[in-house]
């Protein structure tokens, strides 16, 4: 028992140096300016990453919701800046933090975005309930500066709005030189204006959902179908068989409001005029029947027509004989007689996607099986809604193949690349398809980009997704099995690469790709931003795969050792061989197994022109990490490595060189300020013999229960340090204190180049 207390004391005094280099408390953050902002042009808003001229920015990893957001504290989920120089030089001990609270809105369609100087995001509500809950189901709508000077933190009058559903769909954009934040609520769509703080109804009572740019998160257009119902406010209102398809700025507001005559008119064109009489009547019947009211008179968005959008194809019939106050004129141009209903699937390529069914046409005719496009262009003045069903793009002749395809134009042409079995093949109208990837199975398709289609499969561990990229521009020549010696035209992986499928894509920033690794660490995956080299060509992508490949054909020779194994995958993914140094002087390897690993090492030289290469040259950790989770890492590969035996009648606790380990690992990485990649436990190579030796010390072993940066009661059994030390031997006195000063000393160095 009084190993065991010795030995606790150790690990409390580990923990907390780990949490003195940690250096993650508020202290850091006093809203003072972070030299080096310049502003410039902005790419890639909306997603996790944002660049703005020499810098950017990202969320730095996927927290969740329910973690605290207090001010100041947050690591995970924080919002970080990188200088892209640093990033093209994999210097990403240069990472500032910005805005040190929670950016962790569920609506991964919608991130950040940089407008001027500022930063706007969603983050979770920080205010309690009358139980003393924190309602952190709720987002508040915020904005900070961008160089850390003006952030929100927790003050209640510093957000724009908030919402009750964490999950919500919203988007930052600009109009005319003025911030607005398109959201949905109750079934509505919604602008807030930043600069006035009025948010105004833009829709309500659409037939479909409503379509964002996929392809560019900053349009401030939105796409959706309205239906024609006349006298609505009425017990007598009728539904038109046709529809109408609507497409709304952020910026669209009612230039005309009469309360008295129930009419209004928006900046779009439209009139609305309804019976006062009706709504008034309506009011009163509630008045005596005590309940809500169907309409406020002096508010429109309690109207029974809200849309405030443009109409972009009216699918009137030539047959009706008059037009509707919600009708283009001249309805008898309609190519149709009995009108048209749309189907949007989607709105990317700066423009919509839909299908369209006459009315009184069945699919087996035909008009109803085509997917049409149509250019943002036609929301200028001059378009006719009417005559513009005449005037689409066919797409496809039929939707069989383009439910999840993947779109782009080029020139003036449009090509989808679609899935069909294992069997990724690019199509255009009236052209022969090109199938170009035959063993796809299960693969899901992301994006072309450049020359590249860009998809994913799950990863061989489990964990996340593999990405994997395919030249889809050659002929059918370029993939027939005479031509697969050429990389080009064949599908290559991204090693290391399992990104995080339940948080944003992956964002491309320069020759650079950074993502959320969901790659597992024991049993448990963090889920930081990770970035990884975009090779220019699939020559030089399957030179990297080769290299990836040498390593772990290298581990593979012994198959018969996984302890040996489980230490060479360390050494990969951390360069550090201390801890295997300090398990062998415990006598947890032999002899042999150290020559192995030496020879292992040896071939990492990076003075030889065929040296292997450690992980830190495929995927490298971008951000910082908390340091509750370098110290859960390094535990994990501490039970991971083999466990010796011990008299079943010997009380045991936390071995000292498992502590030992712990601090070097913590350690070398909070004060490197990068925590490389660790190892995926060979789990299902353990043998019998590794399994049953883990079972006489796991039973002793106890968690250890860690608050980022906060010392900890390690063990339910008190004792003090003072004795615990005195009783210490002299041999893991040493030890520990070797760490400590070799830790010191590095922290030093590495402050001394941050300074």
């Amino acid at each position: 028992m009084k190993k065991t207390k010795k030995i606790l004391s150790l690990v409390a005094a580990a923990t907390l140096l780990v949490g003195a280099f940690a250096g993650c408390k508020n202290n850091e953050y006093k809203g003072d300016a972070i030299t080096g902002y310049q502003g410039g042009a902005v790419a890639s808003n909306g997603g996790f990453a944002v660049e703005q001229g020499d810098f950017v920015y990202f969320i730095n990893g996927a927290e969740e919701y329910t973690a605290s957001n207090e001010y100041g504290e947050v690591v995970k989920g924080s919002l970080m800046r990188i200088a892209k120089t640093d990033l093209a030089s994999g210097d990403y001990t240069k990472v500032k933090t910005i805005v040190p609270s929670l950016f962790v809105a569920q609506n991964y369609d919608a991130g950040i975005y940089i407008y001027g100087d500022y930063v706007y995001y969603a983050t979770p509500t920080t205010d309690k309930n009358m139980a003393g809950d924190v309602q952190n189901t709720w987002i508040d709508f915020k904005r900070a500066k961008l160089d850390g000077s003006e952030a929100p933190m927790n003050d209640i009058d510093k957000y724009f709005f908030r919402l009750s559903d964490n999950s919500s769909k919203y988007r930052f954009v600009e109009e005319g030189g003025t911030v607005y934040c398109l959201y949905e609520e109750d079934s509505a769509l919604k602008s807030f204006n930043c600069k006035t703080g009025k948010a105004t109804t833009l829709v309500k009572g659409a037939k479909s959902s409503f379509f964002y740019n996929e392809s560019d998160p900053t349009s401030p257009y939105v796409y959706y179908t309205m239906s024609v119902v006349t006298d609505a406010e009425t017990d007598n209102s009728s539904t038109a068989d046709y529809d109408q398809l609507y497409c709304v700025n952020a910026a669209a507001t009612v230039t005309k409001f009469d309360a008295s005559k129930a009419y209004y008119e928006t900046s779009n064109g439209g009139k609305y005029d309804f019976k006062e009489a009706e709504m008034n009547a309506a009011i009163n019947e509630a008045k005596e029947d005590k309940t809500d009211a169907p309409y406020t008179m002096g508010d429109y968005a309690t109207y029974p027509y809200v849309n405030l959008g443009k109409l972009v194809l009216d699918g009137v019939g030539s047959s009706q004989e008059t037009a509707t106050q919600f009708n283009a004129a001249n309805v008898n141009e309609s190519a149709t007689p009995f009108g048209y209903t749309y189907t949007i699937t989607g709105y990317k390529n700066d423009g919509v996607y839909f299908t369209r069914a006459e009315v009184t046409k069945t699919s087996s005719e035909g008009e109803n099986t085509k997917l049409y496009y149509l250019a943002d262009a036609s929301k200028t003045e001059t378009w006719n809604a009417i005559k513009g069903n005449g005037s689409l793009v066919t797409v496809a002749r039929d939707t069989t193949n383009t439910g999840s395809a993947v779109f782009y134009i080029e020139n003036n042409k449009h090509y989808y690349l679609y899935l069909n079995g294992a069997n990724i093949t690019r199509a255009t109208l009236d052209e022969t398809p090109v199938v170009f990837y035959t063993q796809a199975t299960d693969a899901t398709l992301w994006q072309v980009k450049g020359d590249y289609l860009y998809y994913y499969t799950a990863s061989e561990s489990g964990n996340g997704n593999a990405l994997k990229r395919i030249n889809c521009k050659g002929t059918q020549d370029n993939y027939k099995p005479m031509f697969f010696d050429d990389a080009e035209y064949t599908e290559l992986s991204f090693p290391g690469v399992e990104w995080n499928s339940s948080w944003y894509k992956p964002e491309f920033v320069g020759d650079k790709l950074l993502y959320s690794n969901e790659q597992s660490f024991g049993s448990t995956s963090y889920n930081y931003v990770y970035t990884t080299d975009i090779p220019a060509t699939q020559a030089e992508l399957k030179q990297v795969n080769e290299a990836y490949d040498a390593v772990q054909e290298k581990i593979d020779e012994y198959t018969d050792d996984t302890d040996l194994q489980s230490a060479m995958e360390y050494y990969f993914r951390t360069g550090e061989r201390k801890v295997f140094d300090a398990a062998y002087k415990n006598e947890l390897y032999d002899a042999n197994q150290k020559e192995s690993f030496d020879s292992f090492v040896a071939l990492f030289d990076a003075t030889k022109a065929d040296a292997l290469k450690l992980e830190n040259k495929f995927i490298t950790l971008l951000g910082k990490m908390k340091s509750s989770d370098v110290t859960a890492i390094d535990e994990a590969w501490v039970n991971s490595l083999p466990t010796p035996k011990q008299d079943a009648t010997e009380e045991t606790g936390l071995e000292a060189w498992a502590i030992v380990l712990i601090v070097v690992g913590s350690v070398l990485v909070v004060a490197a300020g990068v925590l490389v990649p660790l190892f995926v436990i060979r789990a299902k190579k353990k043998k019998a013999k590794a399994q049953e030796e883990a079972s006489i010390v796991n039973a002793a072993k106890k968690k250890i229960d860690t608050t980022d940066d906060q010392s900890i009661d390690v063990y339910a059994e008190e004792t003090t340090e003072e004795t615990a030390t005195e009783e210490a031997p002299a041999e893991e006195a040493t030890m520990a204190e070797t760490v400590e000063t070799e830790a010191s000393e590095e922290s030093t160095e590495e402050e001394k180049k941050d300074e």
